[in-house]
């Protein structure tokens, strides 16, 4: 097997990595919400901020990469107080030289010109606004708490002050129809955004969301109603001059998410706070607990060597070469480039090469993969069974 691209130090050449910073309180949790959060009516955000500091200030040894993004993500990350924003992106300075995107997310009720002008001054260069639909109906079927008079007021403040906003669709929904889908796809193109972000519904095992879907109190989008508007979306965004780049995100050119690429791309970062995954590049990948109580206790500690005693929040996975080798399918062939074959080859081997590309002669024979001399990539035909398509290629390898 062929060596990966390693330096004469034996750290994994890379031009830079990321940062990922959980703030997790939310006022409200939405109905198809699955990502770890806890109500902001029990925040102790001081304290919050200062165990998020104290872990970077232990971990910073892990930052042997420039940094070149940072990602404020959530919950809702928009609920911080100022004065608690201030205190952590001053923090951050130091470790941001060579940072060349800064992204929080905000809800759009949280916007308004004087956190606008807060973020702004804080650093941050990009913001992704959860914006989900246009739709008042729809907003209040998956628990959203704006409508859609709230959502376009906060994109027109946002434009005055950030030239790159990305925001987020969702199809699928409750009741939501072919005619108001088009709808949203319309007014996001007229806004002119230069990221869109589109998923469709999931009901998540857990969420309040698949309670009510279960107990027949509402009912889940037919599979081929979704795959319909997946289509239209792709269509009507790819005619406004939007890059299909990855399998749910679109961007005008040179608008790419860096930040979100760099998972695609197997760039390192690490994530802070309770439930955010770190993976160095290599092959260790850290997670830690989703449980607001101890992270807090375990960083806030008074004592600096019991920073040392990570065993009861964070846990580590070191990746064989098989898995190391199926993540790099999994989510390269999300992104419209696919896998290249040249890179593979460097990080796998030969032979490893010669099977992937063997595997995927079937698939392309059936009009789901394209192979030619530097990639293997996803047909169009493909993006809508790219699930169980990029699972097959991984299976094969």
């Amino acid at each position: 097997m062929a060596g990966r691209c390693f330096g004469s130090t034996g750290k994994l050449l890379t031009d830079g990595g990321g940062l990922y910073v959980h703030i997790a309180y939310c006022l409200r949790k939405c109905l198809y919400c699955d990502f770890f959060s806890a109500g902001v009516r029990i925040a102790d955000w001081s304290r919050y901020v200062d165990a998020l500091c104290n872990e970077l200030a232990h971990r910073s040894h892990e930052l042997a990469w420039p940094l070149r993004t940072v990602y404020f993500g959530g919950g809702t990350p928009s609920l911080m107080p100022e004065e608690e924003f201030i205190r952590l992106s001053t923090f951050l300075k130091p470790y941001m030289a060579d940072v060349e995107e800064f992204t929080i997310e905000v809800n759009p009720d949280d916007v308004d010109d004087h956190m606008l002008g807060v973020w702004k001054n804080g650093g941050i260069n990009r913001l992704s606004i959860g914006i989900q639909t246009f739709d008042d109906d729809a907003l209040r079927a998956i628990g959203r708490r704006h409508d859609s008079k709230i959502a376009k007021e906060a994109y027109k403040r946002a434009r005055n002050v950030f030239g790159n906003i990305s925001i987020d669709l969702m199809f699928g929904l409750p009741g939501q129809s072919i005619e108001a889908w088009r709808k949203d796809i319309q007014t996001a193109i007229d806004m002119h955004p230069e990221h869109i972000s589109a998923y469709s519904l999931m009901y998540e095992e857990g969420t309040a969301l698949t309670a009510l879907r279960d107990s027949g109190r509402l009912m889940e989008a037919p599979e081929e109603l979704s795959e319909t508007m997946f289509t239209i979306l792709v269509e009507e965004l790819s005619r406004a001059g939007y890059d299909h780049y990855e399998i749910s995100n679109f961007a005008l050119p040179g608008y790419r998410s860096r930040h979100n690429s760099s998972y695609w791309l197997q760039k390192p970062y690490i994530g802070l706070g309770p439930s955010a995954h770190s993976y160095d590049g290599l092959r260790e990948r850290k997670s830690n607990r989703a449980t607001l109580n101890d992270y807090m206790g375990h960083w806030t500690m008074e004592y600096t060597d019991a920073y040392e005693q990570d065993d009861n929040i964070t846990e580590t996975e070191t990746l064989s070469d098989e898995e190391l080798k199926e993540e790099y399918i999994l989510t390269r062939m999300r992104m419209r480039e696919g896998i290249p074959l040249q890179d593979y080859r460097n990080r796998f081997g030969d032979m490893a090469c010669i099977g992937l590309v063997k595997s995927c002669a079937e698939l392309a024979d059936r009009g789901l993969v394209l192979i030619n001399d530097t990639h293997i990539s996803l047909t169009e035909k493909a993006i809508l069974l790219s699930d169980s398509v990029i699972l097959e290629i991984a299976a094969n390898c």
